[in-house]
């Protein structure tokens, strides 16, 4: 069952009592978008009591003296506001509304404030529970005065579903349809995730049941999960060396993605059926640390047990003094014991929130400009005190959504509840599906081809 939450419910109509008498020092207001606001300066706090009649908003000020003012305000949906003295030692805001609206009121200290918002547009807030402990949320809500639309799936700690990374592809690496493997696979609800380069290369690291199967040297945060328990954890970055014929070490730069110039790069059964390479480098087979064939005919079988070392330039040579029969180490780390110990790891980037505040590390993480700068849609994953899981998806780029800025999207994860938050591959590639059904409008005007999804899966 569906349910709405009016607005109206955010503005208290008890009385909000502070130690001392307040002047009221100034009335303004500002005009945008989604609401108009009014705002009351003093030096105390302000002590309130909210009272609505049909289209007249009025907020006594029992222990505050005020002169008269109005302000200079021409609006489509409030007719007027006014601060008028009532006797000596309390006041009255008085705001005429044009047409009904729904509004909030509150305080702000430091400097200290009181504040009346009235909506131009219908705040809403749809909520129905998925399954026992996962509830479904569609939000219609104001950001620094313009509307966004928001998709908020809230997954607490005892619910039997565990949050999953799997190839939008299918079975391989590649690109495809987050909503159509959501479906595949049985899932109750599935976001896009880490970033991605137009030929199915992940950008980020990913591990799904403690396989790996996406990695990158660029340190990024991400969604670490071991037994069962959630974290956000800063500088997710892999390290990769491969020590041969007695004490070589080569410097593995990646895995599952193309070879490029004097490459060193790894290949798992998750890729493909084979490396999809050329025959200008050498390609070692390895089954449990020994190697079982040695080719440069590029373009390498990759069987369910083996991993694939793939060189080109200075790394092709090394392997070439390979043989089938010698014995190698691999040795890799994701550059956090969390991460290494860890069942499940989706990084993208940049943090978010950390112990609950705002902490967005565009230049800690090498953020692009065109992901850390204006607003956009944008997809987020955060942790609650309790250890829920919060999987967001905000429109943007439309008429009825404005999309956030990164700082914007923190805020609001810090609204939601978010402790710890970490931000996802946004634009065009922001979707959420429920049950296989793209709930939100992405703003390509269809469902985006992306490499990397996060989906919830039974227990």
């Amino acid at each position: 069952m569906r349910k709405l939450i009016v607005g109206v419910a955010m503005a208290m109509l008890a009385m909000v009592s502070v130690a001392s008498a307040a002047p009221v020092e100034k009335l303004r207001t500002s005009v945008s978008p989604a609401r108009v606001r009014v705002v009351l300066d003093s030096k105390e706090p302000i002590a309130y009591k909210v009272d609505k009649d049909n289209l007249k908003l009025e907020v006594e000020l029992p222990e505050s003296t005020a002169v008269k003012q109005q302000a200079p305000l021409k609006d489509a949906a409030v007719k007027s506001v006014r601060l008028v003295p009532v006797g000596n030692k309390a006041a009255k805001l008085i705001i005429d509304l044009k047409k009904d609206c729904q509004y909030k009121v509150y305080a702000l200290p430091n400097p200290h404030r009181l504040v009346v918002d009235i909506f131009r547009i219908n705040i809403i807030k749809q909520s129905r529970e998925l399954a026992k402990g996962v509830t479904y949320t569609y939000a219609q809500d104001e950001m620094n005065g313009r509307q966004i639309q928001a998709y908020v799936v809230s997954v607490a700690p005892k619910a039997k579903y565990k949050l999953q990374p799997f190839s939008a592809a299918g079975a391989y690496n590649g690109r495809g349809l987050v909503s159509r493997q959501a479906a595949a696979k049985k899932m109750l609800a599935a976001i896009n995730a880490s970033y991605f380069d137009t030929d199915g290369w992940v950008i980020g690291n990913v591990k799904k049941d403690g396989e790996l199967l996406a990695m990158d040297e660029q340190p990024r945060s991400g969604l670490v999960i071991k037994d069962g328990e959630p974290d956000i954890v800063k500088d997710i970055a892999y390290t990769g060396t491969l020590t041969i014929n007695g004490g070589r070490k080569l410097h593995i730069k990646g895995m599952n993605r193309l070879r490029v110039a004097e490459d060193l790069v790894l290949y798992n059964h998750h890729f493909a059926p084979t490396t999809k390479t050329n025959q200008w480098g050498c390609e070692v087979k390895l089954i449990n640390n020994r190697v079982t064939d040695v080719s440069t005919k590029g373009n390498m079988v990759i069987a369910a047990n083996s991993i694939i070392v793939s060189g080109h330039g200075a790394n092709k040579d090394a392997l070439l003094k390979l043989h089938v029969g010698d014995r190698v180490a691999l040795q890799e780390t994701l550059g956090s014991s969390a991460a290494d110990a860890a069942e499940t790891v989706v990084s993208g980037g940049p943090l978010l929130v950390e112990h609950g505040r705002v902490n967005v590390r565009v230049q800690e993480e090498a953020i692009a400009n065109d992901i850390a700068r204006g607003r956009a849609p944008r997809t987020a994953v955060g942790i609650k005190k309790d250890g829920s899981l919060l999987l967001v998806v905000v429109d943007g780029r439309s008429n009825n959504s404005a999309g956030m800025t990164l700082r914007e999207l923190a805020t609001y994860m810090l609204r939601l509840g978010a402790q710890e938050a970490v931000n996802f591959d946004g634009g065009g590639s922001s979707v959420m599906a429920i049950n296989g059904k793209v709930v939100n409008k992405p703003s390509d005007g269809r469902e985006r081809l992306v490499s990397i999804g996060l989906g919830l899966v039974a227990q």
